[in-house]
């Protein structure tokens, strides 16, 4: 059986529908490490087993985020823009995606505020 490192993810925000190319993240020292000591700037996607309490926090992250939390349908439950050293958040997810804020797929979510 072969790992698919890349990802194809959809989903609706605000009635549009967005796609999104992903590196896949199942393992657990994947999941641990995230964005952490890395400048890539492609999204990565985090999948859990079942929806549970995914805590993100951006010690050792050098870029701002943009951090998506989804149910097990990736119905979007929480959005949060993280800035490198300082941000934590928590919510419960399926799956959550980080996406590097000079990506260009940012731009679907410009509008928000921290």
């Amino acid at each position: 059986m072969r790992i698919k490192k890349y990802e194809d993810f959809s989903f609706k925000y605000q009635k549009r529908r967005i796609k999104i190319r992903a590196k896949t993240c199942k393992g657990f020292w994947r999941k641990f490490t995230g964005k952490m000591f890395t400048s890539d700037e492609k999204p990565i996607i985090f999948e859990f087993r079942r929806k549970i309490l995914v805590k993100i926090h951006m010690i050792f992250v050098f870029m701002p985020l943009l951090v998506v939390w989804f149910d097990e349908k990736k119905r979007v439950t929480k959005i949060r823009i993280m800035k490198p050293f300082t941000s934590f958040d928590e919510s419960e997810g399926k799956y959550v995606l980080e996406i590097p804020l000079k990506n260009k797929l940012i731009r679907d979510f410009e509008h928000m505020e921290n």
